[in-house]
């Protein structure tokens, strides 16, 4: 944070735009829209999130700490030497002494409640500045809104899809849905592009689901998002093994000439550390399907005695094929079965009241690895037809599905729809001929039932704007991870 200058925290071209405008120029308003899926079209809804832990840590931790809190000189200065020596320009800086002096961000925000969720092309925020001088400042801090909003949103629609996918095919497959919220699992934060797009990315797949092995998404969560309802929320994992742990433990034994089976490696793991309770084992490290044919069917009778549950973990081929077999394929060996069905063949289980296979509680199986949305529901679908309950099987989430996106993924812009000069309002629209995906609104906007209502002005009637004041030169009012959790799920 510390390498980070308040005042230049945006693209170059912004340290300009102050000097471009109107002098008379008193007010500027924009709106955050995303403005097409055709990257991303599997999402057909965009959900609002990170709107309250984006502005407490940086409209008010940030700011008040390295730029409200410091000398002014100080800041200006920084400010001023930076832009001479990077584009030559002499900025005494006055713009940011006035707003140094002023000593808050003299900025409106209205945005989409946390949670809910509004169709391609509805805004989800607008920005404003509150004070006649600042003008420069709503577009100015653009690209600071920009980049901290568009991956978490864009990953909790996403998340929303994998949920209506769970509900989907429990409603079809299962007696009821009270495993869905455990069955997508958030594995994606090694490959993310730093700790905090992790932290904001993994918060918008916990709004919909408890499980995770992003732990640092829970801890900003936890303090951006504190409250009562967040008391009885309790995302949650499993223990679970790495390659270098199944490695490890068969080094002697290969090492002696005594190959490469992994039996005994399996019974340390669940008689010796984990004599109860979940565990997840790895089990591709070497031989995926000895360990499926020949390992867990000798571990049986210890499986079956244990008090708690053996997942097992294929981290690697067609995840369609190994979670529901090779299709138009004899059906006899355990690849062409698949794993759920060998599982079945070993450890038995019941039928549920819809007459779907439901496995024996003492064993299980997680498939995280190459997992999309389109494979999730292929995987699903597929073991339908085998006659599996979706219940069955649980998928992590890696990075593919929360760190592939770009903003471009859902057409992210913020566009300038309203200026006033002098006193008066004037509505304006980007609408360029050779590209008219990006026409903006024109005017004020309001959200209503899924609808952007656009021509408007500062008189307009608001009482009916889904779009709620979130920020007013200052935080307006918290909002806690259970209250978000509880709209999200409401609309699934």
């Amino acid at each position: 944070m510390e390498s980070l200058i308040p005042s230049l925290i945006c693209d170059f071209y912004k340290t300009s735009h102050h000097n471009q405008y109107p002098k008379d120029t008193e007010f500027l308003y924009s709106t955050l829209v995303p403005r097409s899926n055709k990257y991303l079209p599997t999402v057909d809804r965009v959900v609002s999130i990170n709107i309250t832990g984006f502005l407490k840590k940086y409209f008010v931790d940030y700011f008040n700490k390295f730029f409200f809190e410091r000398p002014e000189d100080e800041v200006v200065q920084e400010y001023s030497e930076f832009i001479k020596r990077t584009l030559g320009i002499d900025d005494n800086g006055a713009h940011i002494r006035k707003l140094h002096k002023l000593a808050y961000l003299p900025i409106r925000i209205k945005a989409i409640p946390e949670g809910m969720s509004t169709p391609i092309g509805v805004p989800n925020l607008t920005i404003e500045n509150t004070h006649k001088e600042f003008a420069w400042l709503t577009n100015y801090l653009e690209t600071l809104l920009s980049c901290s909003l568009w991956s978490p949103i864009t990953s909790a629609s996403i998340a929303r899809q994998y949920r209506l996918i769970g509900e989907k095919y429990a409603a079809k497959t299962c007696d009821n849905n009270g495993h869905v919220s455990f069955q997508f699992h958030d594995f994606s934060m090694r490959g993310m592009s730093s700790l905090e797009s992790a932290q904001i990315s993994g918060l918008g797949h916990l709004i919909y689901f408890d499980g995770t092995d992003n732990i640092s998404a829970i801890t900003y969560a936890d303090k951006y998002y504190s409250g009562k309802t967040a008391k009885d929320w309790n995302p949650t994992s499993i223990s679970a093994t790495e390659h270098s742990v199944m490695c490890a433990l068969l080094a002697k034994q290969e090492a002696s000439g005594k190959g490469r089976d992994e039996t005994e490696s399996y019974r340390y793991l669940i008689k010796d550390v984990y004599p109860s309770g979940f565990v997840s084992i790895v089990s591709d490290t070497y031989d995926f399907w000895h360990n499926i044919e020949h390992v867990l069917p000798s571990l049986k009778e210890e499986i079956m005695n244990r008090d708690g549950r053996v997942v097992i973990r294929p981290d690697s081929s067609d995840p369609v094929q190994v979670v529901c077999g090779i299709p138009g394929s004899n059906g006899l060996t355990v690849e062409e079965k698949g794993l759920i069905q060998d599982l079945w063949d070993t450890f038995g289980g019941t039928v549920n009241e819809k007459g779907y296979k439901v496995l024996d509680p003492h064993i299980g199986a997680i498939y995280g690895d190459s997992i999309t949305l389109e494979r999730a529901e292929l995987i699903l679908a597929g073991l339908e037809a085998k006659g599996f309950a979706s219940s069955n099987i649980v998928f992590g989430i890696g990075s593919f599905s929360y760190a592939g996106p770009t903003r471009d993924s859902l057409g992210f812009a913020v566009k300038a729809t309203s200026v006033t000069q002098s006193g008066i309002e004037y509505p304006i629209q980007k609408d360029p001929k050779t590209d008219p995906g990006k026409k903006s609104f024109r005017g004020r906007i309001k959200v209503v039932n899924d609808k952007c209502i656009d021509n408007m002005s500062s008189t307009g009637d608001y009482s009916d704007d889904e779009l709620e004041v979130v920020f007013d030169n200052g935080i307006v009012s918290h909002v806690d991870i259970g209250t978000i959790r509880k709209r999200a799920l409401s609309e699934i």
